[in-house]
């Protein structure tokens, strides 16, 4: 779906809510879009493989351990809020704090820390959106907050019923709303927001078939600048990405909402295209998330090819309300519990993978995704002697740790020289060996969300915890 003057047709999810969320009718409709020329933004590419063994000196992952759910990454549900009423999804007639509710019970098992959120403001299309809809959201963003979760952030309009949208003007007044919510209310954002989709424009704020004509770039800078620069943002697709202004375009990656594991028509643009590696390349260096279509759909999914698309863009999360368990049924993500990949596949593949997760060799693809996807670090080959110590971290997931920041301490004190660290420097396939002076003493390290001190990692390490995140890898 790309190219100099083509016209590309994509098919999109009718999200149509009738009672409960698990009774969503899938409807599948064709749109069609400009396809303006694409321009990607050349990265660096990143590695196929590891280069430096990991060694045992830092006790490592046991899979008895069970699952680490660190936040803002893995699998994540879907919730919505329909502003200035008590419905989550416009005319579905579900309280938006029931539907919260119900995702967190369904998935309980699943381990998830983190949920797509739809803000739906199609009551204010051509007026302000009032205080009462801002403490509205106030108050969701905290109950968010107080069940530990954090939020993949989408505001939208139009539905499939929507009968009026937002003109340009109107969306970018309600971004200078928005930006002073966020300035009234920044810590309470920084610490439930993880990442911002486009949105705004389109059917579910997803940039196509909106009802009145919009000026997309006026929107993306409109966005922008209303969210903080440290949180990333991402736009549907490629076209999108193109009118990204220079100066902003470090800021955006993508997310692909039709993945199903091979070369398709309604995907994100063709495997074939001359931009598409360029494509590949820049998610490493972004924030990047994406969705099969419903289950219901019939829709066939390569899951071999699936793996791959995930490992290609890097992806840091992954719908598991889509083609999961859908109307009492069972689709792809629960297949994937009882189809495994072997080491050798994965190798072959160029997938990044912890050894320490096979269990006889091999991994089912569902935990592949579940402990793969976005950030997956470990510490390990630890060096102490001649005033010095050292100590590698590798990141065995698909994405870098967008926006943690290290510390080490010894004895409890933070060390303030050693070989600079950049969460960059951990993108797929990234290892990197951090040196300090060190004459005796505990040695911890923490990785902390440089938004949010409360968000901390635990490494892929069996060793100690603490509350405050600090991870002792050397006890004197």
């Amino acid at each position: 779906m790309s190219g100099n003057d083509q016209k590309g047709i994509f098919m999109k999810k009718s999200r149509l809510k009738l009672g409960f969320i698990a009774a969503v009718i899938a409807v599948l409709s064709f749109c069609v879009v400009s396809c303006d020329t694409v321009k990607i933004k050349d990265y660096p590419a990143v590695g196929t493989s590891f280069e430096y063994k990991v060694d045992d000196s830092i006790p490592l992952y046991d899979p008895e351990y069970g699952y680490i759910a660190n936040k803002s990454r893995g699998f994540r549900g879907e919730a919505y809020i329909n502003l200035g009423t008590d419905e989550g999804y416009p005319r579905s007639g579900e309280n938006y704090y029931a539907i919260l509710d119900e995702q967190l019970e369904r998935y309980a098992s699943d381990g998830i820390t983190l949920l797509q959120i739809y803000v739906y403001l199609g009551k204010y299309c051509d007026t302000d959106i009032p205080d009462s809809a801002f403490e509205q959201l106030k108050e969701y963003f905290e109950t968010v907050r107080d069940k530990g979760l954090k939020i993949l952030l989408r505001f939208a309009y139009e539905t499939e019923s929507s009968e009026k949208g937002p003109r340009t003007k109107d969306i970018e007044r309600h971004c200078r709303q928005i930006k002073a919510f966020i300035s009234d209310n920044e810590k309470l954002f920084c610490s439930v927001v993880y990442a911002v989709q486009l949105g705004m424009i389109g059917l579910w704020g997803e940039g196509h078939t909106s009802i009145n004509n919009i000026d997309e770039k006026r929107v993306i800078v409109a966005l922008a600048d209303a969210i903080p620069e440290s949180v990333p943002l991402m736009v549907r697709t490629p076209e999108l990405l193109s009118k990204v202004p220079d100066e902003l375009e470090s800021r955006f990656g993508v997310h692909d909402d039709f993945l199903v594991g091979y070369d398709h028509e309604w995907g994100m643009m063709s495997w074939e295209d001359e931009n598409y590696d360029k494509l590949l390349k820049k998610c490493k260096y972004t924030v990047t998330d994406g969705e099969m279509p419903w289950g219901r759909s019939g829709e066939k999914i390569d899951i071999v090819g699936l793996v791959g698309q995930c490992v290609g863009y890097g992806l840091t999360s992954l719908s598991i309300e889509h083609n999961y368990k859908e109307d009492g049924n069972e689709y792809c993500l629960e297949e994937c519990k009882s189809i495994y990949l072997t080491e050798a596949e994965l190798k072959g593949n160029a997938f990044p993978y912890n050894p320490s997760l096979l269990v006889d060799g091999k991994i089912s693809v569902y935990d592949y995704l579940r402990h793969h996807l976005g950030y997956q670090l470990v510490a390990s080959n630890l060096t102490i002697g001649e005033g010095k110590a050292s100590f590698m971290i590798t990141n065995y997931g698909f994405a870098c740790p967008y926006n943690y920041e290290m510390e080490i301490y010894v004895d409890g004190q933070k060390v303030e020289s050693y070989d600079a660290y950049d969460f960059r420097d951990l993108v797929q396939f990234g290892q990197k060996i951090y040196e300090f002076d060190y004459n005796g003493g505990e040695i911890s390290v923490r990785f902390v969300n440089g938004r949010d001190p409360s968000d901390v990692i635990r490494l892929y390490n069996d060793i100690p915890f603490t509350a405050d995140g600090m991870k002792v890898i050397y006890a004197d």
